[in-house]
């Protein structure tokens, strides 16, 4: 790939191994066999002119790959492989120190789950050019092929925009061409259709989904229709209710951060939104005002004691934060060379 370095991200590209420390923050959730991490989580961040890097506790920031001048759309992995997408698909099967093209015909969606890896189906998808709009790698994205396994009878036309699934191995996509919703079972089974009750779309939507374990998010990123969630494969969904998130502000990225109707929103200038209640209510504890929100991430610890913890991270206009308590406060982890516009995190 083309390398064009530019001067202030390669100083910063250059004293990565001594001032890319972020901001350390002392935690407040005690102290015990939790200090001896036994799963520790991959963090994958990217700003807007390429630099792309990695940590494992979101305090200290390893560089991955310099800055080229090019924004990725997406981070991205799949069993031990890593890829970014910019104008195309690029993989590194060495954690960054090389990366080259392997899929050139993404469709290009302004949400994460454009792409999603599914390791229930040994299989990673991707939207694409095809014919019905999906591709899919089944050797963690070094070969791409498109899909073809659907259900006979199925609307003439659509486009799928995005992918996710549930914790019963269940993968779902969804096309905004005409809203419908997309169930495939298993690694052999056709994509099917799924019939949809509760949901009303209306005009200049454009929806994606998200998921937890268990539940499904249908979240329109121009910020007209809200947010949807059903927790029986996609049959019935129900409206969260709008509460303090504003409309007609792009909702640029969603994420559930501890399983069921737990629920985040990143925005464009407006910071983060939580569901509390039922309803959503502002969560920018921490973050400066205008905040917007590029792209979200849960990331998760498993300790020595066994304890699992949950870590929220977004890639903002001014750097990256983390949440120890599910969205609900902000602490701001880049400083120094490390700030700046940080459009992917994964």
């Amino acid at each position: 790939m083309h390398k064009r370095f530019l001067p202030s991200v390669l100083l910063a590209s250059l004293i990565s191994l001594t001032a890319l420390q972020g901001c350390k923050k002392e935690s407040s959730l005690g102290v015990d066999n939790d200090k001896v991490v036994k799963t520790p989580y991959s963090l994958y961040v990217a700003n807007n002119e390429g630099w792309l890097m990695n940590s494992t506790d979101g305090e200290r920031y390893n560089s991955i790959f310099p800055a080229d001048g090019y924004a990725p759309h997406l981070i991205v992995t799949s069993g031990k492989n890593l890829m970014f997408l910019k104008e195309n698909l690029h993989l590194s099967e060495n954690n960054g120190k090389n990366f080259n093209p392997v899929f050139r015909d993404v469709k290009k969606f302004p949400w994460q789950t454009m792409a999603y890896d599914m390791p229930a189906h040994k299989r990673i998808y991707i939207t694409s050019n095809a014919a019905r709009g999906v591709s899919y790698s089944d050797d963690n994205g070094k070969t791409w092929k498109e899909e073809l396994s659907w259900e006979a009878n199925l609307p003439p036309a659509f486009e799928v925009s995005s992918f996710s699934g549930l914790g019963n191995g269940a993968l779902f996509c969804y096309s905004n061409f005409n809203n419908v919703l997309f169930k495939k079972d298993n690694e052999g089974a056709a994509w099917r259709p799924v019939t949809m009750e509760g949901l009303f779309p209306v005009d200049g939507t454009a929806y994606f989904l998200t998921s937890n374990n268990n539940t499904l998010y249908l979240t329109d990123n121009n910020g007209i229709g809200g947010t949807w969630y059903s927790e029986d494969d996609g049959f019935h969904w129900t409206r969260v209710a709008q509460g303090d998130l504003p409309y007609y502000k792009h909702y640029n990225c969603a994420a559930s951060p501890a399983g069921g109707r737990s629920f985040l929103v990143g925005t464009d200038s407006m910071g983060v939104y939580r569901v509390d209640n039922g309803r959503f209510v502002s969560a920018t504890v921490g973050l400066e005002k205008n905040t917007t929100v590029y792209s979200m991430t849960v990331k998760r610890n498993i300790y020595k004691n066994d304890v699992t913890r949950n870590y929220v991270f977004i890639a903002t206009n001014i750097g990256v934060y983390r949440s120890e308590d599910e969205g609900r406060t902000w602490d701001k982890m880049t400083s120094g060379p490390m700030n700046g516009k940080y459009v992917a995190a994964y």
